[in-house]
């Protein structure tokens, strides 16, 4: 029984780790998401980030809905641990999609001041 266990949370956790390493997008660095780069490459970017958030968040319920089932308080445990960092890992990536929007708005803003302007 421990055996089963022990291998269900090293799946859980080996499955997680390449899940993270096979659909995570690249990001810029925000530093350079300015005008510098094109508006649709920033909106590119915020449409992808959106479909990956989707993804994890219904992952995660998965993950908590296990932890909810299983009986073992270790393993219940480790679930929710489990859970849990992917759940900062998401409001993490919601910020940066917050901040890459209010880089969008921004190069609106000015292409829309520079067109008047002219």
């Amino acid at each position: 029984m421990h055996t089963r266990i022990a291998l269900l949370l090293a799946g859980l956790l080996l499955g997680a780790a390449i899940f993270s390493a096979q659909t995570h997008p690249e990001t810029k660095q925000s530093s350079t998401a300015t005008c510098g780069l094109e508006r649709s490459d920033l909106q590119d970017e915020l449409k992808d980030l959106a479909v990956y958030t989707q993804r994890m968040q219904s992952r995660i319920v998965m993950i908590r809905n296990s932890a909810g089932v299983v009986e073992n308080p270790q393993l219940r445990n480790a679930l929710q641990v489990d859970a849990d960092m992917w759940q900062d890992e998401l409001d993490h990536l919601k910020l940066r999609m917050t901040r890459l929007q209010a880089a969008v708005d921004r190069c609106e803003a000015r292409e829309k001041i520079n067109g008047t302007t002219k």
